[in-house]
């Protein structure tokens, strides 16, 4: 008869070889098949925010998929980790495609979206887009904080923001700030990034 922890043992290996096999389509994992989740974020919808400290090594890939509003982080072909996102909302959708990271910027501010401030830093008009709304007079544009920046398409990037389980962004990839901070540790300049739908 089998021992509760040699049972457990064997579904492990059996989990990680149907990992290895599956890496390279589809990503099926959940956040419970693994046994060292870095960290998890149980405020999203699913609780799926984790890393794998043990993934090290190989070519690093990001699929975002929009449809189920997450990202999956690999590195050659191992899954490393999962962050839901939220993506492109009606009138902005995120750009699918095949793409690479073509700038980081730590403490990114954007140069669209954001707020009116006036001289002493108060808001006087928030959620604005400069191309669409006017400035009030007196005041000044304050883009909005993109921590963790990472191009991927135009002015289209991955970032730290808001993130509730479904679409609401100008078509930016938003993560929550801690794994937006651990991809962009992990994503060097050219990692590729799927975003599918």
């Amino acid at each position: 008869m089998q021992t509760f922890t040699s049972l457990i043992k064997k579904m492990l290996v059996g989990s990680s070889l149907v990992l290895a096999t599956t890496a390279a389509f589809a990503p099926v994992a959940q956040a419970g098949d693994y046994p060292y989740p870095y960290q998890q974020h149980r405020s999203m919808t699913d609780g799926s925010a984790w890393w794998r400290r043990d993934v090290v090594g190989g070519t690093p890939h990001i699929i975002i998929d929009i449809s189920e509003q997450r990202a999956y982080f690999y590195k050659g072909g191992r899954l490393a980790g999962i962050s839901p996102v939220a993506t492109g909302i009606a009138g902005y959708r995120t750009p699918t495609g095949s793409f690479r990271i073509s700038e980081k910027d730590i403490d990114h501010r954007s140069n669209l979206f954001g707020h009116y401030v006036d001289r002493a830093g108060y808001v006087r008009k928030s959620s604005v887009d400069v191309r669409r709304d006017k400035r009030p007079a007196g005041t000044v544009f304050r883009g909005a904080s993109m921590d963790f920046f990472m191009r991927v398409n135009g002015a289209v990037g991955m970032h730290a923001g808001k993130v509730t389980g479904r679409p609401e962004s100008h078509g930016c990839i938003r993560l929550p700030w801690h794994m937006a901070k651990i991809f962009y540790e992990n994503a060097p300049m050219g990692t590729k990034v799927t975003v599918r739908q």
